[in-house]
């Protein structure tokens, strides 16, 4: 099979290190060589882009967009490199960044990149047809919560003594009532008024996370990481995909949790996070959708704009709780901290992390907290004597009047 010619595009003449402006140029077969292999040794590509004189992002998409398995040398090449020059390339980059490359710290940033080349967009789904009668009231959209699936996480009926269990068939079967919940929900509302637009908030904790990388273990987890996220990323674009038959536009907001952490706290950067990566592999699949709109910062919140009314959204694991209880004392102190530093004042503050449906209003507006998937835990349950119900919420947001209606929409209750 002859090799077909890359052509990369062209990239902007900023300056690398060294002040050597990086030109466009086509890949040579032993620049797709090096990037190969060493991209498979775990080099970032940063210290790749050095070696060869070429920008981070024509690295990645380089790498990203090529199959390399059907490069005529993949398996001859990798086979014949002898582990001095692998040693060389190193040592180059060693000597150009006065230092070693840490390979554990991009092992996410390979699963993302073996992800992003596995998947395949979802069909575009028709605009719904919009009933042209005259409506009453003016329009408003639908935002829904989604935080703490905690997907992975098991627990049976004969460790709590009969009083509540989780597993990936449970969060599969909730997940779907949620879905047939928004659909009536919007079937009722929809008689009133125009509903175009669905907004979806995600909290974080979509994943029960790795061993030793929280105050958590294998105990109560069924299934590694990497399958929770895959889990977790198809539930929800199938949600969203369902979405797209009745909203013109849907909206996705996501923010990470605690329990998505890829390491010890403190020894990563935050965003360095499986519900980061869920999210990323969520986006992927609509990438060829202008109807879906992702907000995906590296950040711990996003504060948003949406119908007039500004949202603040975040996980909550940096407020200070009794264990799952929410403090409404420290909740106003965070939000009116965040304010301080992002010099805005939210209408809406929504946070996840405490399983525990609540809402408060304060002198800048309400706190709302929402539940989760899972319910009680052995934790929750053995440790803090509480049992919540796992549900969601979901409201309606005006112009005018912010959040008008609200349900908290019970997962357990079947449609």
């Amino acid at each position: 099979m002859s090799e077909k010619k890359t052509v990369v595009k062209k990239t902007d003449n900023k300056k690398s290190n060294g002040n050597n402006k990086i030109r466009s140029r086509d890949w040579t077969t032993d620049e797709e060589q090096i990037l190969c292999c060493m991209r498979e040794e775990g080099i970032e590509y940063k210290y790749i882009g050095l070696e060869l004189k070429r920008t981070i992002h024509s690295c990645r998409n380089k790498y990203r967009d090529t199959i390399w398995e059907t490069k005529p040398w993949y398996d001859t090449y990798r086979a014949a490199l002898k582990s001095s020059v692998k040693k060389s390339h190193l040592e180059t980059i060693a000597r150009a960044n006065d230092r070693r490359v840490d390979l554990s710290k991009v092992r996410m940033d390979i699963v993302s990149d073996r992800l992003a080349t596995a998947i395949s967009s979802i069909p575009r789904v028709p605009k719904p047809h919009v009933n042209k009668k005259k409506r009453k009231h003016s329009p408003e959209d639908i935002g829904i919560v989604l935080s703490d699936a905690h997907i992975g996480h098991v627990h049976t009926l004969e460790e709590t003594g009969g009083l509540a269990q989780y597993n990936l068939d449970i969060f599969e079967k909730r997940i779907n009532n949620l879905k047939l919940s928004i659909g009536d929900i919007y079937e009722l509302h929809s008689q009133l008024y125009e509903i175009p637009n669905l907004h979806i908030f995600c909290l974080g904790d979509m994943v029960a996370g790795m061993n030793n990388t929280g105050a958590w273990s294998s105990v109560y987890i069924s299934s590694d990481v990497h399958e929770q996220v895959i889990v977790g990323s198809e539930a929800v674009a199938d949600l969203i995909y369902d979405a797209l038959h009745i909203f013109k536009d849907v909206y996705f907001y996501g923010v990470y949790g605690n329990h998505g952490r890829g390491s010890l706290k403190g020894l990563e950067k935050e965003y360095i996070n499986w519900d980061y990566i869920c999210y990323e592999y969520i986006e992927h699949r609509f990438k060829d959708n202008p109807r879906v709109h992702f907000v995906i910062p590296k950040t711990w919140w996003i504060l948003r704009e949406i119908r007039n009314h500004k949202f603040l959204i975040l996980h909550g694991d940096d407020i200070k709780s009794g264990g799952m209880n929410a403090p409404l004392g420290n909740l106003i102190k965070t939000q009116n901290m965040l304010m301080t530093m992002i010099r805005e004042i939210p209408d809406y503050t929504i946070i996840g992390h405490f399983h525990s449906a609540g809402e408060w209003s304060t002198n800048n507006g309400k706190i709302i907290v929402n539940g989760s998937f899972i319910g009680p835990d052995i934790f929750a349950l053995k440790n803090l004597q509480r049992s919540s119900r796992a549900e969601q919420k979901i409201f309606g947001i005006h112009d005018k009047r912010g959040i008008t209606w609200r349900y908290d929409i019970d997962l357990d209750v079947e449609r």
